[in-house]
């Protein structure tokens, strides 16, 4: 597969540049008694430990220290309290890697936990020789939404892209992270962003709440017994109702399925947006297709935070941001007869698209097959947790001209639903429709839906929304949008409104008359 990586800026780097810390080498006994009474072996606490006297807002007490190194030297230190009873936590500047990260060899096993003195139950085993044990350096997500990570906690993932070399490399992932709501959650989100590509293994304690607990009561030779225990993440084939009876659970318990809405207002009447799914648009050229999607596109990142990449093949970043951020202001980028927008809110509206979005810049080398395509936004899932990503339009891409066009549309479509269920993403696929017979041109108004898309019938079949834009062509009517396909119904149903569309600055909105008519389609 042909190399993407220039395609979007993921360059590693420090969020604030830091100096590092110097150790002093000093240690104290009763922060080294405590980690032995914790049933550390001695040659890990020399190795990953630094025991000494910290001060916790005013309290100068015992503590452990867990250094945080990078390029050999110490950039970051976490420290607690050396005791159970009074726990004081703080650190020195900002840990962003793996804890270890520092000890990982080429083609290792890796075994991902989700605290420190985890990291240091499990070292103090007699482990293979080709693992490294790494931890989640902050943790956990403390804010979680409907089972999942909340969107504004996706910049505590930044260290799995950090280390993405090093995951590449390992041969074997292995996730042991506590048995509680928020360690559940992540250990979903760090399966979600590595992708299905990796061979995923999980660590059940049998009850324990984490692995420092489970070490402390049981010992050594309970945990490698959990660990040769591991059970690969199913990938392909068959499976038993054991890997989907939570889920079958939940839908008993909470009932199908919710989405999120588009965020216009008559538009979240007929449609609900929902990750691991694919939304086809189309409509006539300068209909307001991709225009609409954008609206939609900001709304899901004001309102829900979600996060969307772009490949984009019809607009330049730099333009596309305009549009975005005359969207996001309400006021015009450019020069005009309105008054445009102000410095300030330019760099405003930049820094939230910079929070929010992302875009493969096909001036510069940017994928232009699918396969291309789906590979540069699982980076994007992994390094900003993205939940969306358009392809826009269908007609710019490069398909294998081994297939007939229907056949290679179809496979296109089910690569791009694999992909969307595996990163638990959405995607709106943009497709021009095929030139009309006459005697439908000929109608005062000539309206299109999947079966109308150039080169197969499976762009109605495969997707699970289908919508229209629409525009008068002397703009004497109001602009629409047509669901034409709901695969679900608690997700939707058929129908269409009428919208309102600034031409000064972009913005989609309801139609002062809301019309909503689900029999107007003749399906």
């Amino acid at each position: 597969m042909e190399k993407q990586d220039n395609t979007l800026d993921f360059s590693v780097r420090r969020s604030v540049p830091h100096s590092t810390i110097k150790v002093n080498g000093a240690t104290n006994a009763t922060a080294t008694e405590y980690l032995k009474g914790r049933g550390i072996a001695e040659e890990v606490i020399k190795q990953y430990t630094i025991q000494d006297t910290y001060r916790f807002n005013g309290n100068v007490v015992p503590s452990v220290g867990f250094p945080y190194r990078h390029d050999g030297e110490v950039a970051a230190i976490k420290w607690r309290s050396a005791s159970d009873e009074k726990k004081y936590y703080s650190q020195q500047n900002v840990c962003e890697d793996f804890f270890g990260l520092d000890q990982f060899i080429p083609g290792n096993d890796i075994l991902l936990v989700e605290g420190e003195m985890d990291a240091l139950s499990w070292l103090s085993c007699k482990l293979p020789e080709n693992l490294t044990v790494l931890s989640i350096p902050n943790g956990a997500p403390a804010k979680v939404r409907d089972e999942k990570v909340s969107p504004k906690e996706d910049k505590k993932f930044r260290y799995l892209w950090r280390a993405k070399e090093q995951l590449d490399s390992a041969k074997r992932i292995l996730l042991c992270f506590d048995a509680d709501k928020p360690g559940l959650v992540l250990k979903d989100e760090i399966i979600r962003r590595l992708g299905n590509g990796k061979d995923i293994w999980t660590v059940d304690l049998g009850g324990f709440k984490d692995t420092s607990e489970a070490f402390t009561e049981k010992g050594e030779a309970y945990l490698i017994d959990k660990l040769e225990c591991a059970v690969p993440l199913p990938t392909v084939g068959l499976y038993g109702v054991e890997e989907f009876q939570s889920e079958f659970t939940k839908l008993y318990e909470d009932g199908q399925i919710k989405g999120v809405a588009p965020g216009i207002p008559s538009l979240d009447k007929l449609i609900q947006i929902v990750p691991g799914m694919v939304t086809v648009v189309t409509g006539f050229p300068s209909s307001g297709k991709s225009d609409l999607i954008d609206q939609i596109c900001l709304n899901l990142a004001r309102n829900h935070g979600w996060k969307t990449v772009y490949s984009s093949f019809e607009k330049p970043p730099s333009l596309h941001l305009a549009q975005l951020s005359q969207k996001l202001v309400d006021m015009p980028f450019f020069e005009g007869p309105s008054t445009r927008m102000t410095r300030e809110q330019r760099d405003w509206a930049c820094e939230f698209c910079q929070e929010h979005f992302l875009f493969m810049d096909h001036t510069r080398q940017g994928p232009t097959t699918i396969d291309g395509i789906l590979e540069v936004a699982s980076k994007a899932v992994m390094r900003m947790g993205c939940r969306v990503l358009v392809i826009d339009p269908y007609n710019h891409l490069e398909m294998p001209t081994h297939d007939k066009e229907t056949d290679a549309i179809s496979k296109m479509l089910t690569s791009v639903q694999q992909w969307c269920r595996m990163a638990d993403a959405h995607c709106f696929f943009i497709a021009h429709p095929t030139k009309l017979a006459p005697d439908r041109r000929s109608q005062k108004k000539v309206l299109v839906t999947g079966h109308d898309i150039a080169g197969s019938a499976a762009w109605f079949a495969k997707a699970d929304i289908g919508l229209t834009a629409w525009r008068h062509p002397q703009d004497s009517e109001p602009p629409e949008a047509h669901v034409w396909k709901v695969r679900w119904s608690w997700l939707g149903r058929q129908g269409f409104c009428q919208l309102d569309f600034d031409r000064s600055t972009g913005r989609w909105s309801d139609h002062v008359r809301e019309i909503v008519d689900e029999a107007y389609w003749d399906l």
